[in-house]
């Protein structure tokens, strides 16, 4: 009995020392975690150029795109330009079948020929029956009164003439009925060459061909559409701004362009126009935003020095646009990581006072994603908490990176 109580006073014991081990464990964790503080990354307040800017997702687009549409009904013979062809103003990049209009335009063309002939015709029987007419006075003014012709005779004169006054009138009638009807066909006349142009469907502009909607011959309604066409001279970029940040942008305002379609190097801009109309248009989580159309012009030679680097842009494009809305050459700044919103509304950073984290307010100035203006509160040099997390606050002990 005696050694079996030496053996269980024994395992207490133990037990009694491991537990010990423990507490005194978390002990010296906990004094070695109070002294040596919670461990930071840490940043310094600098003197450099900052932006403000507008970043947003963009395409490339023509202020001026041509469609060109069937001019009437009619059958549409194979279009033979292809997308990418180069066109000038007014060549030729459709044709209708012309066939009948060619046959109208040719037999209007007799008809007026004839209808020419007709009315010279009818003036010159105006001539002659004011001939006959005048004669035929003379006859009568001759017999009239005259005791040595018969009164039959002067009835007869005087019948002659009125039936010459009447055909000369008659004579006048036919030939401005014929002068009415040749003016009548002279108006046809244009209207069918002008419909047999029509069939030759003309480039309105020096551009390349963009998109071709038909290629086979077939039958079209009037206003089906046949090509695009456009000036890739003249692209520019527009960018769907949200409203609120529309606000802040003013025609002339320089643009950053850049993204993959781009390429390594950024290509500059300038803000072009910024329309006045909103509109809305759901984001990809489904969520109704008000934005604005800004349209953003290249600068001088830009497309042609990117295009003599090798590459190319395209119509429809995508790209990402930086608006630049202000900018300080030189300001005191901090990554924007540093400065968070405090309790109050304002805005704060944490400043490194020795190996203490001290809550400063600040006023700030100019931001971006990357950086901020500090205006007031803190000194050049100043180290500061960079990115700091819930459980730093005012006057708690740092522990801070070997290299600052």
């Amino acid at each position: 009995m005696k050694k079996k109580s030496q053996s269980v006073a024994s395992r207490h014991g133990v037990k009694i020392a491991l537990i010990l081990v423990v507490i005194l464990g978390l002990g010296l964790a906990v004094y070695k975690r109070s002294t040596q503080g919670v461990p930071v990354k840490v940043v310094k307040v600098s003197q450099n150029p900052i932006s403000a800017y507008v970043e947003e997702r963009a395409h490339t687009s023509l202020p001026n795109k041509f469609l060109i549409t069937m001019p009437m009904q009619g059958r549409i013979e194979p279009i033979l330009v292809r997308e990418g062809d180069l066109v000038t103003a007014g060549q030729i990049v459709a044709t209708l079948e012309d066939l009948d209009w060619k046959d109208a335009s040719n037999q209007m063309d007799d008809l007026v020929t004839a209808m020419v002939s007709t009315v010279a015709a009818t003036a010159a029987e105006i001539k002659a029956s004011q001939v006959r007419a005048d004669y035929t006075q003379w006859l009568w003014k001759a017999h009239e009164g005259n005791k040595g012709v018969s009164k039959r005779d002067q009835q007869q004169a005087k019948w002659q003439y009125l039936d010459s006054v009447v055909k000369t009138e008659e004579s006048k009638a036919a030939h401005h009925s014929m002068s009415a009807l040749l003016s009548a066909t002279r108006i046809m006349q244009p209207y069918l060459k002008r419909t047999l142009d029509r069939t030759s469907v003309k480039s309105p502009v020096a551009g390349v061909v963009l998109k071709r909607h038909v290629w086979n011959e077939q039958v079209m309604q009037a206003g089906q559409p046949l090509l695009d066409i456009g000036d890739l001279s003249q692209l520019e970029v527009t960018a769907e701004i949200l409203s609120g940040e529309a606000t802040r942008i003013q025609q002339g305002d320089r643009v950053e362009i850049f993204g993959e379609a781009v390429g390594d190097v950024s290509i500059m801009g300038t803000v072009r126009r910024v329309e006045p109309e909103a509109f809305t248009k759901l984001s990809s989580l489904g969520v109704e935003q008000q934005r604005v159309n800004v349209r953003i012009s290249f600068d001088p030679d830009a497309l042609a020095n990117y295009k003599s680097s090798g590459r190319s842009l395209g119509l429809g494009y995508r790209a990402r646009v930086r608006v630049i809305t202000d900018h300080k050459d030189e300001a005191m700044v901090v990554p924007r990581t540093a400065a968070f919103r405090s309790k109050g509304g304002t805005w704060a950073v944490y400043r490194i006072d020795g190996d203490v984290a001290e809550l400063v307010p600040v006023t700030v100035g100019l931001s971006n994603d990357l950086q901020i203006e500090i205006l007031s509160g803190l000194s050049q040099g100043d180290v500061l908490v960079d990115a700091p997390e819930t459980n730093i606050v005012d006057g708690v002990r740092l522990q801070l990176p070997d290299k600052m």
